[in-house]
């Protein structure tokens, strides 16, 4: 049915208005053409009429009117039909014969569909998606998806209709969201609910990434059934070969196990792991007695050398520090004269190092000198009370390897950190604000100091709390190369203070020295890793990214490639990866079958490579689905009375229309759409103006009036 009425500024009288409009056109028409008594009568008022006509309807559009219209439709109750479309019930257990069971089920319910009502089928597992015949390939099952779903169409289906077998493995339980419905769920359990014997591998934890070196812990959950008094062998299987194993006794029917493994690698790479269950006899299924995943080892430790030229407390207070930090791999020598050495010869090392770290200076016609200076390696160099007497006559080697020499000398002088530039300006100041002027005394020379046109003072020395020109840390950053200089000494007393304050200060600088240090600017800047330890056949890969610039900022605006490998043919595909913000990157490249892939991404800007990395991707079969396959009937029945609905292993017809008719859900509902149109939108009524005075146009110039 449809209705109208026209309303406008003044919806209350608007007839009076219109009237009233109406009588002032014509009498102001009246008034223009009441002295012409040369013409007839019936000339007169009909140009009267259309100058009456065209005023009003101009009058009439200026207060903007508008044209009320509604429509009121009859619709069909809807119901919305929920198939759960998840592996686990494609699994033949006791009287149920998997999908062959569940097909007639459903057909079942189809023969029993009531005209009345229109029916909206949906799929489900891990989402929602429109469908009517289930292929039972989803890799987990997410009830607390079609509850929300529900909500949201509470106004377009009367009724919502569930077939599941109420195993939930994603999401959060969805009885809390079911008990807010306003409308009914009507529910068919699917699958068996007998117990069977079963083991299985639910899940596998480590650590992403690992490092070289390291002991590493490889965690697996093992859950059983019906084993009691039993035992197992878990195997661990490293790239095809068996690496560990562990024996399992079950001590109740019913029972879940952690099992660990521990794993040390010297070489850095890719491994492919496989954890394995081998099958127990009258085990229901060995589907989920393995899986499979990938790890990349990192040999991410620093290896640091010390070399020192000098005995003086300094050197163990630095080494202790770098020593507390595991990730560090610290290897000392200390040069004792005549080319000897306490500890090792570091010529005679035959390794790259992250970081050399100077205590002191070599003679100037040492040749160890020559040696230092060739390295590639970042220097960081610490003064030492004699290497003073070496900078006084450093050549360009030496200058080249301390950042600073020293053109005369002075006298030894007791100096406190003096100022320090904002902790916002350099990442080697981002440490926790001290007094300084409370801190130990250290020492260093009073002089003149010629720096390193590269290299920038970020601490100054005060003496007796009056600024002084002594630098005590310069660094310099060259864009390929790091290195830095203290010239101070006697830091051994922060590290053997009773202020916390100064202990604090000693460990924050120094690490923050030893970790810029050894970073080259480049290093790592791409991070490349797939969103989840493995996926499943059926589920989407996505390969997460996260990217940071030369200065270790979150780069967002940078072009990122990934280059997909699915064989060992090299046959790759190519997609480009979507900035999320916070200079993370992710692209979804499809399902793909059981195997190991390789992914490479490239990232530029502006033409310029700023990053690359690779990973690996784990595809196979997901055990999250067979790890229960024993129906729910409780939770089932529960969403069914908690909606105030039905549950009901046989979808009768006689049933299901005595539940409609018991809850009026059969009524036709009325809906009422309001459409408004104003008039200025259409450009009708213009050209009727338009009409309307170009008629009385033409009579005036048929009676010569001007």
């Amino acid at each position: 049915m449809i209705s109208a009425f026209i309303q406008g500024f003044s919806p209350v009288l608007p007839f009076l208005f219109l009237l009233f409009i109406a009588i002032i056109s014509l009498t102001i028409s009246w008034w223009i053409y009441k002295e012409l008594t040369s013409m007839s009568l019936w000339k007169k008022w009909t140009l009267i009429s259309l100058r009456a006509s065209a005023l009003s309807l101009l009058v009439l559009l200026l207060f903007n009117p508008y044209l009320i219209r509604e429509f009121t439709e009859t619709e069909t109750p809807a119901i919305a039909v929920y198939l759960d479309n998840s592996e686990s019930l494609s699994m033949n257990r006791g009287e149920y014969n998997g999908i062959e069971s569940y097909d007639q089920l459903i057909n079942e319910f189809r023969a029993a569909e009531d005209s009345r009502f229109d029916y909206q089928y949906y799929l489900f597992d891990e989402d929602i998606y429109e469908g009517r015949e289930v292929s039972l390939t989803g890799a987990s099952t997410n009830i607390q998806q079609v509850m929300e779903h529900i909500r949201e169409n509470e106004n377009k289906y009367s009724l919502s209709v569930l077939f599941s077998d109420g195993i939930v493995n994603r999401g959060r339980n969805p009885l809390f969201t079911a008990q807010t419905l306003s409308t009914p769920i009507i529910v068919f359990p699917v699958g068996d609910s007998t117990r069977v014997r079963d083991i299985s591998i639910s899940e596998v934890d480590f650590s992403v990434p690992l490092f070289t070196n390291s002991r590493n812990l490889i965690t697996a959950e093992v859950q059983q059934e019906g084993f009691e008094g039993e035992e197992i062998t878990v195997q661990l299987l490293e790239n095809g070969e068996l690496a560990d194993t562990e024996i399992v006794t079950f001590p109740a029917t019913r029972s879940s196990h952690l099992v660990e493994f521990f794993r040390t690698y010297s070489e850095s790479g890719f491994y492919d792991m496989e954890i394995n269950i081998p099958p127990k006899d009258g085990e229901f299924t060995e589907r989920n007695n393995s899986i499979g995943f990938n790890l990349e080892v990192i040999d991410d430790k620093t290896r640091i050398l010390s070399l020192a030229f000098e005995i003086h407390p300094d050197v163990g207070s630095i080494r202790r520090l770098i020593a507390s930090d595991q990730q560090n791999e610290l290897i000392m020598s200390t040069h004792i004269g005549n080319n000897r050495f306490s500890g090792d010869d570091p010529r005679e090392l035959d390794e790259d190092f992250e970081l050399i770290i100077l205590h002191g200076l070599p003679d100037i016609n040492s040749p160890l000198i020559n040696w230092i200076s060739v390295r590639d390696e970042p220097i960081l160099y610490l003064t030492t009370p004699d290497s003073y007497g070496i900078l006084l006559n450093a050549d360009a080697s030496i200058f080249n390897l301390t950042n600073f020499r020293l053109q005369s000398a002075q006298t030894i002088l007791n100096i406190t950190v003096g100022s320090a530039f904002d902790s916002s300006t350099h990442p080697l100041l981002e440490i926790t604000q001290a007094s300084l002027n409370r801190l130990p005394t250290l020492q260093s020379y009073q002089g003149n100091y010629l720096l390193s046109p590269a290299g920038e003072t970020l601490l100054t020395a005060e003496y007796q709390l009056t600024e002084t020109d002594i630098p005590i840390l310069i660094v310099k950053d060259t864009g390929n190369m790091r290195s830095a200089s203290v010239n101070a000494f006697g830091w051994y007393r922060y590290e053997n203070s009773r202020q916390d304050e100064a202990r604090l200060f000693f460990r924050e600088l120094f690490n923050n020295l030893i970790a810029w240090s050894s970073t080259p600017p480049d290093r790592r800047t791409m991070v490349l890793e797939p969103r989840k330890t493995s996926f499943s056949e059926n589920e989407p890969v996505e390969v997460r990214a996260t990217l940071t610039n030369e200065r270790g900022e979150h780069e967002s605006n940078a072009l990122v490639e990934l280059y997909f490998y699915e064989n060992e043919q090299d046959e790759r595909r190519s997609f480009r990866m979507s900035a999320e913000g916070n200079g993370i990157y992710s692209v979804s490249i499809g399902s793909f079958p059981r195997g190991i892939y390789r992914a490479e991404a490239s990232a530029s800007v502006n033409n310029r490579i700023l990053g690359e990395a690779e990973t690996r991707v784990i595809v196979n079969r997901s055990n999250l689905e067979m790890v229960n396959t024993q129906r729910d009937d409780g939770l089932l029945q529960q969403i069914a009375t908690v909606s105030n609905g039905l549950f009901s292993d046989v979808p009768q017809s006689e049933i299901l229309a005595r539940f409609y008719e018991d809850r009026n859900l059969n009524e036709a509902r009325e809906e009422i759409t309001i459409d408004i149109n104003y008039f200025y939108q259409t450009g009708l009524w213009f050209f009727v103006v338009i009409i309307l005075l170009s008629a009385e146009w033409l009579i005036r110039r048929a009676i010569s009036l001007p």
